[in-house]
């Protein structure tokens, strides 16, 4: 996947051209970065961005992408002012824009702000952005064209002024002598300092360069909280709808699956997750980490390379392999909430599988049986490691609660009459538990 790029007025068309190793979007607002990542490319450049009118991108869509281990340069407009808050987190910040917001020279977003056209005008300037504006003016100062102090008071009523109304016509009104007026004007045809578009050069380049040299985004050094806010936002859907239309082989394999049969039964399990993401289950922190949990220690994958070529071979990436996680988080937390209510269907599923009578005859001869005085290790490891096939769980009155017991002792009561009803009392000394089953 190329690297991508929001930029529009900071940049002319024939800046980009060269790079067309790059693809380019529109100005980013908010969602836009999210369904950036979800392309997974190896880098995402953040130059201009919308704020006045429309929601601008979030901070935590761009944590998200670097703990998706893409990298996220950011200068020049938007890119300068998210930066600046989250270089400390990881995103790389380029030009003077982004250090003047960052050391705190610069503090209001309105420094970077101005009005322009649709893109069919090439974002044409509407108004002058603020740090264009002082940059100028210091450059003119320094070029002797005038003085310090006009300098500064020409900063100040461009300052004043709101964000839409700063434009170089406005400054020379305000120098209020003709003569100097005269003079600024005729050197501002070619001496004009366009701070903005510098600065955005230079993360083309930076990005270029990083992806030359191959390098690679580090771990992350904190913790992506993933909120119910985060989980429910519309975007993060509308993302995944626009990225749901199957490719030749999707839509070859869902022809095999048609072939096979198993076509229907795995429609049904997907509605599963349609209808949980409806229900608008945000699972919480541990939910989502549990999940990804068990589906890691279920196929070994120990190392986070194992868990990206996991991805790889099964036609995703690490943010599509997130959203089956959310999903199963979602979904399990679903079934936890509404436990009760869901018996009723559980036992019809039985009777349209035909195991209604089968369960109910083991379960009324189960009642008959007595329990048994087990220590509660040995009926774990015997349950889980000898009946199940799998290691004992390092969370048990969790494992009890996703099974819909109240908790870890009456999962242990549960498995003392299963127990006692599988292999009997075969002493009446179980200091050292020996049977068929080999339970020692």
């Amino acid at each position: 996947m190329k690297p991508i790029v929001f930029c529009g007025p900071s940049l002319r068309a024939d800046d980009i051209a060269s790079y067309d190793g790059f693809e380019f979007r529109p100005p980013v607002r908010q969602g836009d970065l999210y369904a950036a990542t979800r392309d997974g490319p190896r880098a995402i450049g953040v130059i201009d961005g919308y704020f006045d009118g429309q929601p601008a991108v979030l901070h935590k869509e761009i944590l998200w992408a670097l703990t998706q281990g893409i990298t996220v340069f950011g200068a020049s407009s938007m890119g300068a002012l998210r930066a600046a808050e989250l270089h400390s987190f990881g995103m790389r910040g380029v030009g003077r824009i982004f250090e003047a917001f960052r050391d705190g020279e610069l503090t209001d977003d309105d420094e970077v702000a101005l009005i322009h056209g649709p893109p069919e005008t090439g974002y044409i300037h509407l108004s002058e952005p603020m740090v264009n504006i002082r940059a100028t003016l210091e450059r003119a100062v320094a070029e002797g064209i005038i003085d310090r102090p006009t300098g500064l008071r020409l900063a100040a009523s461009s300052k004043a002024r709101f964000y839409p109304e700063r434009t170089w016509p406005d400054v020379l009104t305000d120098i209020g002598d003709p003569r100097t007026e005269h003079e600024l004007a005729a050197w501002l045809r070619t001496s004009k300092v366009d701070r903005k578009r510098e600065d955005g050069l230079e993360l083309l380049k930076e990005m270029d360069a990083f992806i030359r040299n191959g390098a690679a985004q580090g771990a992350p050094t904190f913790h992506f909280e993933w909120t119910e806010n985060w989980h429910n936002a519309s975007w993060r859907n509308e993302a995944a709808q626009q990225g749901g239309k199957a490719t030749a082989e999707q839509d070859a394999i869902l022809d095999e699956l048609r072939l096979s049969g198993d076509y229907a039964q795995l429609r049904r399990e997907a509605l599963l997750r349609l209808l949980a993401r409806g229900e608008r289950a945000a699972p919480d922190r541990q939910a989502v980490k549990r999940a990804m949990g068990d589906f890691r220690s279920r196929r070994g994958l120990m190392r986070q390379a194992d868990v990206s070529a996991w991805a790889r071979d099964n036609g995703t990436d690490l943010a599509g392999l997130d959203r089956m996680i959310e999903d199963d988080a979602a979904i399990e937390t679903l079934a936890r909430d509404r436990d009760a209510e869901l018996h009723r269907a559980i036992l019809d599923r039985l009777r349209e599988q035909g195991l209604y009578p089968g369960y109910r005859d083991k379960a009324l001869a189960r009642q008959r049986s007595p329990s048994l005085s087990v220590p509660r290790a040995l009926l774990a490891a015997w349950f889980f490691e000898k009946r199940l096939g799998r290691e004992v769980p390092r969370d048990i009155d969790d494992y009890a609660i996703s099974i819909g017991l109240p908790g870890i002792d009456s999962f242990y009561d549960l498995l003392a009459r299963e127990y006692a009803f599988t292999v009997g009392r075969s002493s009446t000394d179980h200091s050292g538990l020996t049977n068929e089953n080999g339970l020692t």
